[in-house]
């Protein structure tokens, strides 16, 4: 059991607190948009050569037990049962919330920034995904599904820092993280368990595990490559990858008991 919740009364004083300290900091929140404000031109690839490198990760033996979130007050309100801490999820030997991308191999190549939002959700004092994989300069759109105050804290330790509070159910801010970083954190001030992570890349092959474990990085032009996989608790894993024109190779990447 995971005991991070103060008592109610202390609670509220953190809160104040932190509220006070967002009304001075909210203007100082919103990411990175200096190095974005200049388009990038994307390097052609020829779409009747490109080829795939997909995968399964799975977990060997019997996973640790993930913890439960002891929530109190308006947080447990959202919920009807106990809440895991959501920070290790193993369904049938496949393993969720795993970022897996492609580390070396693209050159100088370049991408355009997508133009569609990564959403993170903010619901039941609870970050929705846990992980997430976006682009350079994408934009990354938080929202607060809850009647109550978050403030939405990410540390990237190559873009500019940002530290907003969301206090109205409905509300939205966006922000771009200018510089590949993997990962970002993002946490709540006031609900201090909450966490998310955002990988960022300068390019789009990456992708994040369901809970069937598969991941597919599509689009890749021939060549060889290395292909890692994030998890924030089993750690990282990597494979050398070459396919062909049209090829598509599948990857293992296996945690477990002497992996």
């Amino acid at each position: 059991m995971i005991d991070r919740v103060p008592a109610d009364s202390y609670g509220r004083a953190v809160r104040f607190v932190v509220f006070a300290v967002l009304l001075v900091a909210i203007g100082c929140g919103g990411g990175g948009d200096g190095r974005c404000a200049t388009p990038r031109t994307a390097t052609p690839i020829d779409p009747a050569t490109t080829g795939a490198i997909t995968g399964t990760v799975t977990f060997e033996g019997t996973p640790p037990a993930m913890g439960e979130l002891r929530l109190t007050g308006e947080c447990a309100s959202r919920h009807s049962g106990p809440v895991p801490t959501g920070d290790l999820i193993v369904h049938d030997g496949h393993v969720a919330n795993v970022f897996v991308y492609v580390s070396d191999g693209l050159g100088d190549r370049t991408f355009a920034v997508p133009s569609t939002p990564v959403t993170i959700d903010q619901n039941g004092c609870l970050y929705e995904p846990h992980v997430v994989a976006a682009e350079t300069c994408q934009p990354i759109r938080f929202v607060n599904s809850d009647a109550f105050l978050h403030n939405v804290h990410g540390t990237p330790t190559q873009s500019p820092a940002w530290n907003f509070g969301m206090s109205v159910r409905g509300s939205e801010r966006t922000v771009k993280i200018d510089h590949p970083e993997v990962m970002v954190e993002v946490r709540c001030d006031v609900h201090p368990w909450m966490h998310a992570y955002i990988g960022v890349l300068d390019h789009p092959y990456s992708a994040v595990t369901g809970m069937d474990g598969r991941f597919a990085l599509n689009g890749l032009a021939p060549g060889d490559y290395v292909v890692r996989a994030w998890h924030e608790r089993l750690g990282t894993r990597e494979s050398r990858v070459s396919i062909a024109a049209k090829e598509t190779k599948d990857v293992a990447f296996a945690y477990g008991a002497g992996r």
